[in-house]
This record gives structure tokens, C-alpha cells and sequence, in this order.
């Protein structure tokens, strides 16, 4: 396997090779990676024993889109500002165009990776589709970059 590439091991020990690249916005593998022999030749699997393969692939498809993007302002806020979803791109209200159990799934998922952009992305629709208290929740736990 390349050297830029890496495995993770998902619940349900499914194993999906993936560019570092892609994986930059995880903070949990941000932080795994610091502990990890990266030289030549070592293969790195990485355990994420806390997401299925079925959640993974769908936040490993939105990160792929994202990897070159720079993360919103909005998402460092605890505030949202009014103008937000104009500032939400049509791909991830596409992305999100999903049943509410899958919305959260993928929410649990960012939430476990630590994917602040589209863990917000996904408090801000369950709050329009009726689950504001998960919003608030959210909205409450991560704080601003400063």
C-alpha cells in the first residue's frame, strides 16, 4: 500500500484504504497519527471500532469532496448566523438530503471522528426537521477556534 494511504477498521470489521489527505479534518485520527510509525513500508491500520463501514463510507465521500476546502467561519461559532444557508454549499444540502436516522447516524459518526464542520452540518438539518434539543446540544459542546 502507499505510503500516503492507511486502513481503517470499521464495527464491523470492514477495512477501507484511505488518502491521509482526505482523513485531515479528523481530529481523533489527527491524534492517532501522532502516535503512529509512519515511515516506508509500514502499513497502518487504524481501529474505528466506534463507526460502521456503512456510516464511514458516507463521511469518508463527504470528506473527499471537502479535503481542498477551507472550513466556514460559521462553524467555528456558537452562533449561527442568519445568513447561514447561503452559506451552506447545494453539495451539502444534497449530501444531507437523506432520512432523518441516517442524518443522525452520520452526525454520530463526524461526532466520533471529531468532523466539527459536518457534525454541524448535521445538528443545523435535524434542528429544521424537529430535534432542536440535539442542536442545542452541539451548538453548546464545541467551542469557538480562537
Amino acid at each position: 500500500m502507499e505510503k500516503n494511504f492507511i486502513r481503517l477498521e470499521t464495527r464491523d470489521r470492514r477495512v477501507i484504504a484511505i488518502d491521509l489527505k482526505v482523513l485531515q479534518r479528523s481530529m481523533v485520527i489527527q491524534n492517532m497519527l501522532k502516535y503512529c510509525d509512519l515511515d516506508e513500508g509500514n502499513e497502518l491500520k487504524l481501529a474505528m471500532h466506534g463507526i460502521n463501514s456503512e456510516e464511514l463510507l458516507k463521511i469518508l465521500l463527504w470528506l473527499e469532496f471537502h479535503k481542498d476546502d477551507e472550513e466556514p467561519q460559521w462553524v467555528q461559532s456558537k452562533i449561527e448566523p442568519e445568513d447561514v444557508e447561503y452559506q451552506i454549499d447545494d453539495w451539502d444540502k444534497e449530501f444531507l438530503r437523506e432520512k432523518l436516522p441516517v442524518v443522525r447516524s452520520i452526525m454520530q459518526g463526524a461526532d466520533y471522528l471529531e468532523i466539527r464542520w459536518l457534525l454541524k452540518l448535521c445538528a443545523r438539518k435535524l434542528r429544521i426537521r424537529g430535534s432542536s434539543e440535539l442542536y442545542l446540544h452541539v451548538m453548546g459542546t464545541i467551542s469557538p477556534l480562537d
